[in-house]
C-alpha cells in the first residue's frame, strides 16, 4: 500500500481524504498536494539539493525541500518531515507564501523558513539526494545560464515568491 494522501479541489479544500497516494491521479478535478519550502540561512542563500536520478519527476534537478502533504498532515508538518527525509534539518519561522496548482498538476503550498544548520551529508538517502547544500543564488543563476544544473520547474519563480520583502499591512 502507498502512502494515504488528501485530495483537493481547485480552490484547495480537502474533497476526497485518505487516498492511495499511487490512486491520486485517477480523480478528475482533485489535485494531490504538494509543499515546496525554500529555506534560507542567515546569508540568505536557499538550502537546495540535486534529486537523486531514479526520481521518477525532475530526476538529477536542482530543487527546494519538496514533497506531497500526507493525509491529514498540515504543510506544516509536511515540511517538517520532508525537511528532515531530504536535507537532514528542521527549519523554524514557517510562514505559507502561496498555494495554487503548480505545472505539475499538483496543488502547491509555498513555504518560506529559515535553518542556519547544515545538512548532514553522510545520512543523506541517495535514492532520494544526490548533494544538499546552501548556494547563493547568483551561484544557482550561472549554473542554470551556463546549463551547469537542470532545475525543477518554478525553482526561481518560488525562490523570488518565498523571499520578496514583506509589506507590514499592520495598522498603527
Amino acid at each position: 500500500m502507498s502512502e494515504l494522501i488528501d485530495l483537493v479541489d481547485a480552490t484547495g479544500k480537502v474533497a476526497r481524504r485518505g487516498v492511495e497516494r499511487n490512486d491520486a491521479d485517477r480523480y478528475e478535478g482533485l489535485y494531490m498536494q504538494i509543499v515546496v519550502a525554500v529555506i534560507t540561512n542567515s546569508l540568505g542563500e536557499p538550502l537546495v539539493h540535486e534529486r537523486s536520478g531514479t526520481k521518477t519527476v525532475s530526476p538529477n534537478h536542482v530543487d527546494h525541500v519538496c514533497g506531497g502533504i500526507l493525509s491529514g498532515e498540515t504543510p506544516e508538518e509536511a515540511v517538517m518531515r520532508e525537511s528532515l527525509e531530504e536535507v537532514t534539518v528542521l527549519p523554524s519561522n514557517l510562514r505559507r507564501v502561496g498555494e495554487e496548482l503548480n505545472s505539475y498538476n499538483r496543488w502547491r503550498v509555498l513555504i518560506a523558513a529559515t535553518c542556519n544548520d547544515l545538512p548532514d551529508t553522510g545520512r543523506l538517502n541517495p535514492d532520494e539526494v544526490v548533494w544538499a547544500g546552501y548556494k547563493p543564488v547568483a551561484a544557482l543563476r550561472a549554473q542554470q545560464s551556463t546549463g551547469e544544473s537542470l532545475f525543477v520547474d518554478g525553482f526561481f519563480e518560488d525562490l523570488e515568491m518565498a523571499t520578496a520583502p514583506r509589506l507590514d499591512t499592520s495598522s498603527e
